[in-house]
């Protein structure tokens, strides 16, 4: 290993990532390259030891490599000396040759991303990082270590065949998970027994989800995103005391009754789903401010009537028995009635809170007088009617 080498190939890369940003009104062009904050190593088959890291006193960030491209890292000896370093990431498709457990020993690593890294990682490599908050793994690594850091809380396995969370240690810091690159391939929320602390679910189109059970014993979930689910049964947020926001766009399910009273629920997303009933749900969700069940089979809206905690609702397409309950959402400041039967813009002159209404494609007159009138209200709110 050559250090002298080393540090004139690192100092190389430091002035090209300078000369490359220092056009930007965000970049602070320090006085010194040794006192960069950020670096980007392009180029790293000249460097046989990290170490000269060590004279970047101020690095908190280090990449390696640039989006679409492929990197070989013949060995990361000496990046330990990186004492500093905060943020650690592998931005092309790399393979590390050797002496990767360098990485187990940079005490102030704060986030690490692995998504990129194109192989399997030593047991137990990330254990020893006590900083550790963020990590990402990619379908090669996911499933090598056992232990995972105590300081954790966000774990990202952005890959289309992720089928379980993998059986690490029980995890009692783990806070917000996302699986999934254009979809991901669960079929439960079993495995999320290693997380039960977790607090935030993430999952892209996870297409064969037909079972939340295990939501129930998830206690401290606020978050469940899982739009494109084949989930039709939420009777296991019976209750949940904790549970804030859901998204199920797409989804089987046709009524939202099983859940029973969730009293922190503020989010809901079931567009495009099967709903055919909202029956009780101001009771069930005193919280509930935003509302998206737009293009479903709904048909009575009245169970909305007097649900003045809500301030977005979006019913586009959506062809109801009445409107005569839309008067009463006194809270709202935005509504989307695009595309639906809605004709009578008088009944939205009793929401003085409105600020952004959508109405093309509605039944609605935009050249009634009492149209004119909404909108002059809208307008007068710094708000906008869309028509």
């Amino acid at each position: 290993m050559d250090y002298s080498k080393s540090k004139a190939a690192i100092a190389e890369q430091a002035a090209l990532y300078t000369q490359k940003y220092k056009k930007y009104a965000w970049f602070h062009e320090p006085a010194s390259l040794y006192d960069l904050d950020t670096l980007k190593l392009l180029q790293v088959r000249k460097i046989t030891t990290y170490e000269p890291l060590k004279e970047f006193t101020s690095l908190k960030k280090l990449e390696f490599g640039t989006t679409d491209s492929s990197m070989t890292i013949p060995d990361l000896a000496g990046l330990e000396a990186a004492e500093s370093l905060e943020h650690l990431s592998f931005i092309s498709k790399s393979t590390i040759k050797k002496n990767i457990e360098a990485l187990s020993k940079l005490k102030k690593l704060q986030s690490l991303q692995l998504f990129y890294v194109r192989h399997t990682l030593p047991d137990q490599l990330l254990a020893p990082l006590k900083s550790l908050k963020s990590v990402s793994f990619s379908k090669y690594n996911y499933d090598s270590q056992t232990v995972l850091p105590d300081s954790l809380e966000t774990v990202s396995m952005s890959f289309d065949e992720i089928v379980n969370i993998p059986a690490f240690a029980p995890h009692q810091g783990v806070k917000q998970v996302s699986l999934g690159g254009q979809t991901c391939q669960l079929e439960s929320l079993d495995s999320f027994r290693v997380f039960p602390e977790v607090e935030e679910i993430r999952l892209i189109a996870p297409k064969k989800l037909a079972d939340l059970s295990y939501a129930a014993e998830l206690r401290k979930l606020r978050v469940l995103d899982a739009n494109f689910a084949a989930a039709a049964d939420l009777s296991p947020f019976s209750g949940h005391g904790s549970i804030e926001e859901i998204r199920l766009r797409g989804s089987s399910v046709e009524q939202v009754h099983d859940m029973g009273v969730c009293p922190n629920l503020k989010t809901l997303y079931l567009e495009k789903s099967k709903l055919k009933s909202i029956e009780g749900i101001r009771e069930q969700f005193p919280q509930l401010e935003l509302l998206w069940i737009w293009e479903t089979p709904l048909k009575d809206l009245q169970p909305l009537t007097g649900m003045h905690s809500l301030k977005n609702l979006d019913l586009t397409k959506l062809k109801p028995e009445s409107w005569d309950f839309i008067s009463t959402l006194t809270g709202l400041e935005v509504l989307d009635l695009c595309k639906t039967s809605f004709s009578d813009p008088g009944l939205l002159l009793e929401l003085p809170r409105l600020k952004k209404l959508r109405l093309s494609g509605s039944n609605a007159d935009p050249h009634s007088g009492v149209y004119k009138e909404l909108e002059d209200a809208i307008l007068n709110r710094n708000g906008e009617l869309i028509h």
